[in-house]
């Protein structure tokens, strides 16, 4: 599962029109979709300023492939913003930063609703540990696209786990559920983004 949501986004809800907003928001929204469906991935819903994700459903790839296409989408997602950003500046509107959360496991899928309105459902802990690692200490950001990922997921990496760059945060309590995650943040592979946190 891969959640995310865009930061900031009240604040810059009140600066811009809704048109503006809802072209602002699409930009970015755009760079995560396809960074999802080129690697197999479905994007179950849109939350509002985020979406969530689901890489292994209905067909796993396996847990090996399923991870890495979660984590390799996460990344592309981190360089095209840069690249956003970029041209968002020399426009001279808001900048957009992104939080990610990454989080493997079992999930429940199916139909839910009734004949009025039926959606393709994804939920389960899997889903909310997602959630909550997308949601979690939000003010420990230093970059444009921060992105949590547990050791679930990076232990589904196997041999692929060297290819990236992590930094551990530790075991971290997630609001709704007693046990404990291990939780590393996937980094950027370039430099970091020294302006996105101003």
């Amino acid at each position: 599962i891969l959640f995310t949501d865009t930061c900031n986004f009240t604040t810059v809800s009140e600066q811009l029109t809704p048109s503006e907003l809802m072209s602002w928001l699409n930009r970015g929204m755009s760079i995560a979709v396809d960074a999802v469906n080129k690697r197999d991935g479905m994007v179950n819903k849109f939350t509002g300023d985020g979406m969530l994700a689901v890489f292994g459903t209905p067909l796993s790839n396996g847990k090996n492939e399923d991870a890495k296409n979660a984590i390799n989408a996460a990344e592309e997602i981190q360089i095209k913003f840069k690249e956003l950003n970029e041209q968002l500046k020399k426009e001279k509107t808001h900048k957009m930063r992104l939080r990610i959360g990454i989080h493997s496991g079992i999930v429940l899928t199916g139909s839910l609703g009734n004949t009025q309105r039926l959606e393709y459902a994804v939920i389960g802990d899997t889903v909310n540990c997602a959630s909550r690692l997308e949601s979690c200490e939000k003010n420990r950001q230093h970059n444009l696209v921060r992105v949590l990922v547990s050791s679930t997921t990076r232990e589904s990496l196997d041999n692929d786990d060297n290819k990236y760059c992590w930094e551990t945060w530790g075991a971290l309590k997630v609001k709704g559920r007693r046990e404990e995650l291990l939780v590393y943040e996937l980094k950027d592979s370039e430099l970091e983004d020294e302006e996105a946190n101003r």
